[in-house]
């Protein structure tokens, strides 16, 4: 999630001038993906095949090829991932892990080990050095963490408080004017062979299917300013809410506070459900999300940040492992600001529905596959953010290709 920027207004011409490729070039549809897929809670046959199908002809930005597993590994049965840029930015703020077995540290020796995947988006803002420093350091803390593997929830929490902590640490050893104030989202994912656990400082969003698609469900919770518990929080601790409505920054990068739209009812929210209807800031920082590591003069008393509003505090869902989990989509804000998650798990299911003869029923392809096609589909809609994405392949989804190539071999 980015800080506040004076971003051109999204149209394909203003964002493909530089490149010298207009409209019909790139050729995006301009309607929603909504009207596109269509009842994914009713079954797959509610999909609209047609207009899924042309997003495979579209010309699209260069934004790089996915990365797909070769194996399996306990719960996850495969995975792909990508991170791009997207339109507007000049740089790509976001950092992907995936570690398919977390290796047993030697000083553990001593420790039960049972196998494990872990999977990370570290969404950045305000520069890339603390989502970088996130995705350099976020594993080693956390199997070096006393309570891991036995008690994963814990560790996590504990990870999290220990990169906080040395990250605004190093930066107040700096000169004031040297201080480094980016900051970070952070989902992580965490995959053991009998329980999946999901930490969460942000708004990226992790998300499953379920029952060949005919049910998705939300696995962790944004920390966005519309949300009420958040908002109950920062302004209890003196911060505030107010509507994004485009406020222009004046020549020394300053916003007339007078003209802000605070929100002074947490009711307001009832009326916009969606992050994508109304936009929504904190203020004094000007940042769309209520949790974050680093952002240290947001947080610093010192620099004029407010103690107790934007916090480091992760939630951690803990799930039980089920045969009806198909696959789990994590993503950026980037991904989800534009899309529901019904329409993602919508468009990952078109591939593993048509192309499975394709690929030569070959899970690998096919996540890599559907994970290309989420970025298409956050491109179609024009999306102003990073675009980060990671698809974990799961036991439902693996019997539904093992079963599509038992039917079409027949």
């Amino acid at each position: 999630m980015d800080k506040k920027e004076n971003n051109p207004k999204l149209t394909s011409s203003a964002i493909f001038q530089k490149s010298g490729k207009n409209d019909k070039d790139i050729n995006f549809h301009a309607k929603s993906s909504k009207s596109v897929i269509k009842g994914v809670n009713k079954g797959l046959e509610d999909i609209d095949e047609k207009e899924l199908n042309n997003a495979f002809s579209k010309t699209y930005p260069d934004y790089g090829k996915c990365v797909c597993s070769q194996k399996t590994q306990g719960l996850m049965k495969s995975y792909a991932y990508n991170s791009y840029k997207g339109l507007v930015k000049k740089n790509n703020e976001d950092r992907v892990v995936v570690v398919s077995q977390i290796q047993k540290p030697q000083k553990t020796l001593h420790r039960t080990w049972p196998k494990m995947s872990y999977f990370g988006i570290f969404d950045g803002h305000g520069g890339e050095n603390c989502s970088e420093y996130l995705k350099n350091n976020f594993l080693d803390y956390l199997v070096e963490n006393k309570n891991f593997p036995h008690d994963i929830k814990t560790s996590i929490i504990e990870t999290f408080d220990k990169l906080e902590e040395e990250f605004c640490e190093k930066n107040n050893q700096k000169p004031k004017d040297q201080i480094d104030n980016s900051g970070s989202c952070a989902l992580v994912t965490i995959m053991t062979e009998s329980k999946i656990y999901i930490g969460n400082i942000g708004d990226s969003r992790a998300i499953m299917s379920l029952n060949n698609g005919t049910k998705v469900k939300q696995l962790s919770i944004d920390h966005k300013p519309n949300n009420v518990k958040e908002y109950e929080r920062i302004t209890k601790n003196g911060g505030k809410v107010y509507v994004d409505e485009d406020i222009k920054e004046d020549e020394n990068g300053k916003i007339d506070d007078s003209k802000l739209n605070f929100i002074t009812d947490k009711n307001h929210f009832n009326k916009y459900k969606s992050q994508k209807e109304v936009i929504y800031r904190h203020y004094p920082s000007h940042l769309a999300v209520m949790r974050s590591i680093g952002d240290i003069k947001v947080k610093k008393t010192e620099y004029g940040g407010l103690k107790g509003n934007i916090i480091s505090t992760p939630e951690v869902y803990v799930y039980d492992y089920s045969p009806s989990y198909d696959f789990m989509v994590m993503g950026c804000d980037g991904i989800y600001d534009d899309l529901s998650n019904e329409e993602i798990i919508g468009a990952a299911w078109h591939v593993f529905k048509n192309k499975a003869k394709e690929k030569n029923y070959d899970l690998n392809l096919l996540t890599e596959d559907s994970c290309d096609m989420i970025i298409k589909y956050a491109l179609d809609v024009m999306t102003s953010d990073n675009l980060s994405c990671i698809v974990i392949g799961m036991e439902g989804v693996q019997k539904f290709i093992s079963l599509r190539k038992l039917k079409e071999k027949k």
